[in-house]
């Protein structure tokens, strides 16, 4: 294909998209032509009726010949379906054991975060600019306007939480309480917004707390607020490809959490999956004393041993990790 470079960097020529829409019958072909095998090729073109042609293909990839030449669509030698299904149904029931886990870290730090300040500075304290300050570890060129991130802030929760009266239907039920029976503050106090908010924004509320607004949860979990910070953010990430039900098992992380000092040797690396999970381990462990987590991750671990753990960063050792302590 034909490129040209606009300012160093090149540029692919664009072409227009001519795929045609492929019926089961025809998708269950193509996948055969290219050297994908069937034990049952009628339950297989149910699984693609339900699970779509689209996704499943991109659990296809690791089989894939690869490459730039003409077969790289092509799989490799022995690829079956049951090969590839087995991979999808197994990403399912990890963001399922994903999930188990976010809850229980979200549900606990939206309480945490709440009634610590609450607590100490009344139901409303995060209408208040003086609570929040420039992390201390970023580091920018361009400035860095507390003032007007904490305005957009605000207005953030606003969307959110459907403060505009043209969008009243969409509040839940206890905001739609507060705003019908209080007239001040204008907004609703801390536990009713942080049940209604994203923990995207509860994790961008924790990175922007001034000291020592940050301390109880540091203190809880046992890392400093920047380590703390970067965890959440790791959690909400995690959260999203899952509520999403995108792909997770392999996946190369673009929101990668800070390893911890006094973790470091338990991160192989941090852009994979095993990295997500570890911190959300460590996590857990902080909440739930006596929880079976990461015994349901190893059980499923185990219920598919044609998964390769080393492609979402797992160490061979895993499971001698004190951060897991089966």
């Amino acid at each position: 294909m034909v490129g040209f470079s606009l300012s160093g960097a090149t540029i692919l020529a664009r072409i227009p998209f001519s795929k045609v829409a492929l019926g089961l019958a025809d998708q269950v072909t193509t996948l055969e032509q290219r050297g994908l095998t069937f034990s049952d090729r009628a339950a297989a073109t149910e699984h693609l009726e339900h699970i779509g042609y689209y996704r499943f293909t991109g659990y296809t990839r690791p089989f894939r010949i690869g490459g730039t030449g003409p077969d790289q669509e092509n799989f490799r030698p022995g690829t079956t379906f049951d090969l590839v299904h087995d991979r999808y149904i197994f990403d399912r029931k990890l963001r399922l054991i994903a999930m188990e886990g976010v809850e229980k870290i979200e549900i606990a730090v939206r309480a945490g975060l709440s009634n610590a300040m609450a607590t100490a500075h009344g139901p409303h304290w995060y209408m208040d600019r003086k609570f929040f300050a420039k992390p201390s570890w970023f580091h920018s060129h361009a400035p860095y306007d507390i003032v007007a991130w904490h305005g957009n802030f605000i207005a953030s929760i606003k969307r959110e939480i459907g403060h505009d009266p043209t969008q009243s239907s969409r509040r839940d039920v206890f905001i739609k309480h507060y705003y019908d029976t209080y007239d001040n503050p204008d907004l609703p106090p801390c536990w009713m917004v942080f049940e209604a908010i994203s923990f995207g924004s509860i994790s961008q509320i924790f990175k922007h707390l001034a000291h020592p607004g940050y301390g109880d949860l540091c203190k809880k979990f046992g890392v400093p607020h920047q380590i703390l910070s970067s965890w959440f953010h790791s959690v909400s990430y995690i959260r999203n490809i899952c509520a999403h039900h995108s792909r997770l098992w392999n996946r190369v992380c673009t929101i990668k959490p800070t390893v911890a000092n006094s973790y470091r040797r338990e991160f192989p690396s941090n852009d994979k999956v095993y990295a997500q999970l570890l911190v959300m381990q460590i996590l857990i462990r902080k909440i739930w004393d006596n929880n079976h987590w990461a015994e349901r991750l190893a059980g499923l671990i185990g219920e598919h041993p044609d998964i390769p753990i080393a492609d979402m960063g797992f160490p061979a050792n895993w499971k001698k990790s004190p951060a897991w302590s089966f």
